[in-house]
């Protein structure tokens, strides 16, 4: 199901849009909350401009995913409706979270990838996660591994999460899940794409 975000957002005719994947997950999220939604809103929301999202919405609904109502705005379909569902079943996008006892001058996001330590751990490893983290834009990653006594795996095993990080992952996540947080330096925007982005392609390679 998660390639149809992929779809949605990759290059159509050689050019590559303005948007991504995080771009077509905060839209359904903010549809599946608010909808209808007007295209106006919608940009503001997705900080994108009004062609950007013009296209975005067309693509949306070639996709199946939304309906546009003229006097209304912009609606879910049922299978619009489905893929939220199911992406809130596997990810929870954390938004910002407070790191600043760890470092000063950092922003950091999180997200909780549900039941995925055992596949993360035994067949994709958590440095291809920390990696791909990177890859869309951020200058780091935090992965912890949730339970009562959450870790975080390092070179040679896992080490304990103490304080900040054992505090933010006994709130947020459960025994099974993963929680991954973006460190950034410079644009926050950037470092909330990078961690989606990055868990949803990880969870959809």
């Amino acid at each position: 199901m998660l390639s149809k975000l992929k779809k949605v957002s990759e290059p159509a005719g050689g050019v590559k849009p303005s948007f991504d994947i995080y771009h077509v997950y905060s839209a359904l999220m903010s549809l599946y909350l608010e909808a209808p939604i007007g295209r106006l809103v919608l940009a503001k929301r997705l900080t994108l401009g009004e062609a950007s999202v013009k296209t975005l919405v067309r693509r949306m609904k070639l996709s199946g995913l939304v309906d546009i109502d003229r006097a209304a705005g912009v609606i879910l379909t049922e299978e619009g409706r489905e893929l939220v569902e199911y992406l809130k079943q596997v990810v929870e996008y954390l938004g910002p979270v407070d790191i600043s006892s760890l470092c000063n001058s950092c922003r950091s996001f999180g997200v909780v990838l549900k039941n995925f330590r055992n596949l993360l751990s035994e067949k994709i490893g958590y440095l291809k996660l920390r990696d791909q983290v990177v890859r869309e834009g951020a200058e780091g990653a935090i992965i912890v591994y949730c339970s009562e006594t959450p870790v975080m795996p390092v070179s040679g095993g896992l080490e304990r999460a103490e304080g900040v990080l054992r505090d933010i992952a006994l709130r947020s996540c459960s025994e099974g899940d993963v929680l991954v947080l973006s460190i950034c330096y410079r644009d926050r925007e950037a470092c909330a794409r990078a961690i989606v982005n990055a868990a949803l392609k990880i969870l959809d390679p």
